[in-house]
């Protein structure tokens, strides 16, 4: 019994350490190979977004990779004007349009550098302008549309008009964002949103998110819109009416007005009006020829009866 017992434990701890050891974590010095690999320094932006003339400009140079912290500076090249680097980031106003090259260089705290050529346009700030973001297909039931501003210019306040399809209902409408103040209604299929900013929305943001449902599954194609943005001091930066109205303003005094009664008759009281004014002067003129001609003959008349007495006396 004894003999057997001691058989068992004795290449025991041998075999428990490297088991211990696995089961921890643990590595074998012999069998493993410590290697530290790291990706070499490089850009991550490659390129950057447009600039407009005059409008605010932001965009963040990012750099990974290497072994930070980083450093960036302008190696070659020339920004646009209004432009300028400091840190990583390119911002300020353009005031040039065109394509501008320029090199950046990044270092690393293990002394290797980077090169990376960027191109950036500036382009002419386009009109500013509101709109719907629709949906390419059939909508059944509630649908979110996002409202997008574009060009803002300096736009602390909008008014935005949508002349519904028939059937389509407004159940709400969210800014998308807490600086943005929103109060809308719909009067006779007429959407009507006021909007106020805190602060100047960006070139391409969604303002608020308009949900609408349908009657019936309904294609939401060429919307008629109108909008106007007002400055902080209330001046109109732009005012866009509907579309439709502007057609029924040109042709209101041209040919669709004619055919209607009311319009001729207008029209004759005005002619009536006019003739007899243009008429009188006419008439009088002749009146005052007509007493001239008289005036005349009398003088003509009266010479025989002069004649006639010293006839007489002879």
């Amino acid at each position: 019994m004894l003999s057997t017992f001691r058989l068992v434990p004795r290449a025991a701890p041998a075999l428990l350490l490297p088991l211990l050891l696995a089961a921890c974590g643990g590595t074998s010095t012999t069998n493993s190979a410590s290697t530290s690999t790291r990706d070499p320094l490089n850009f991550a932006t490659s390129n950057v977004p447009v600039a407009y003339v005059g409008e605010p400009y932001t965009a963040d140079i990012v750099v990974a990779g290497g072994a930070g912290p980083y450093g960036l500076r302008l190696a070659g090249g020339k920004l646009p004007d209004g432009l300028t680097f400091s840190g990583r980031t390119i911002s300020g106003k353009a005031t040039k349009e065109g394509l501008y090259t320029f090199t950046l260089e990044a270092s690393d705290a293990a002394l290797s550098t980077k090169d990376q050529q960027i191109s950036l346009t500036v382009s002419p700030l386009p009109p500013l302008s509101l709109a719907l973001t629709l949906p390419t297909s059939e909508i059944r039931g509630e649908t979110r549309l996002p409202l997008t501003i574009v060009a803002p210019r300096g736009t602390r306040a909008a008014r935005f008009q949508w002349m519904l399809p028939q059937g389509m209902n407004v159940s709400k409408i969210v800014p998308v964002d807490t600086r943005v103040i929103a109060y809308w209604k719909v009067t006779k299929g007429l959407l009507t949103l006021d909007l106020g900013f805190r602060s100047v929305p960006g070139n391409g943001a969604q303002i608020a998110l308009i949900t609408v449902k349908p009657d019936k599954a309904t294609t939401l194609t060429s919307p008629q819109i109108a909008y106007s943005a007002y400055a902080g001091d209330g001046k109109a930066i732009i005012e866009q009416p509907l579309p439709s109205t502007q057609p029924a303003v040109t042709a209101a005094p041209g040919s669709k007005p004619a055919p209607d009664a009311p319009v001729p008759e207008t029209t004759d009281d005005g002619v009536t009006d006019a003739a007899p004014a243009t008429t009188a002067p006419a008439q009088p003129a002749p009146a005052t020829d007509a007493p001239a001609a008289p005036s005349v003959t009398p003088p003509v008349t009266p010479a025989p009866p002069v004649s006639t007495p010293p006839g007489g006396g002879k």
